[in-house]
């Protein structure tokens, strides 16, 4: 593995947790940067930049990134209505992007197996709900995960699946699958112990992206990270 020079946009507890995944891989962070430092634009040499800010600041974040050729791994949600935009300015730039509503392996592995589920249960009438739980200094709700469940629910379904947002002191995130028959409920959990788990797949889809020899046509998401 080649070690980085990873510029960390966000000094939230998200970036904190990032910088220390980081540097116990062996990378160097150069700078871990807030609203600020952004806004100043004083940009120092990177390798690659791992982004968890604002949804208001995402796209600004995105365009600035691309503009100086500089890698990018995002996990900040809320801003999907520009998704398509931003895809096509990556495409247009053939900028280096991995973006995902969250970075946990766990996480990964628990749309896969949600997939899997759901398929067993097609035709026997089983209704899906997601319920997410966050601590209370979450910025959107439903989160992104949340948002991704349901997108992946929804696409076998056609049908928009019932989402339910909890708010609660001290909670990394939780989210619920519920699959309702009537006379029966099977659900499926994934329960988030800290958000080092967050900041090392982070780290890793860094790690990754630096390695694609190209060309970059969109925005890449963990089903290419870790398939």
């Amino acid at each position: 593995m080649t070690t980085m020079k990873i510029l960390v946009l966000g000094k939230g507890r998200m970036g904190h947790a990032v910088k220390a995944a980081a540097e116990g891989r062996g990378h160097t962070v150069v700078d871990l940067w807030g609203r600020e430092a952004l806004a100043a634009g004083d940009w120092p040499e990177a390798d690659v930049a791992i982004d968890f800010t604002l949804p208001e600041s995402a796209v600004s974040v995105y365009a600035a990134c691309r503009n100086r050729g500089l890698p990018l791994v995002s996990g900040t949600t809320g801003w999907l209505d520009a998704f398509d935009a931003v895809e096509d300015a990556v495409k247009d730039a053939g900028h280096p992007m991995v973006w995902a509503p969250n970075f946990s392996v766990g996480v990964h592995l628990f749309r896969k197996a949600m997939r899997q589920v759901e398929q067993a249960l097609e035709g026997h009438g089983f209704e899906p709900s997601i319920t997410e739980t966050h601590h209370t200094g979450k910025v959107d709700a439903p989160s992104g995960t949340a948002l991704a469940l349901a997108g992946d629910l929804k696409a076998g379904r056609n049908e928009e699946i019932p989402v339910h947002a909890v708010r609660l002191p001290g909670v990394p995130g939780t989210h619920r699958i519920d699959w309702d028959g009537g006379v029966d409920r099977i659900s499926l959990e994934h329960s988030a112990k800290d958000r080092t788990g967050f900041a090392l797949g982070a780290v890793r889809a860094a790690e990754w992206l630096l390695e694609q020899p190209g060309p970059f046509t969109k925005i890449f998401t963990l089903d290419d990270v870790w398939g």
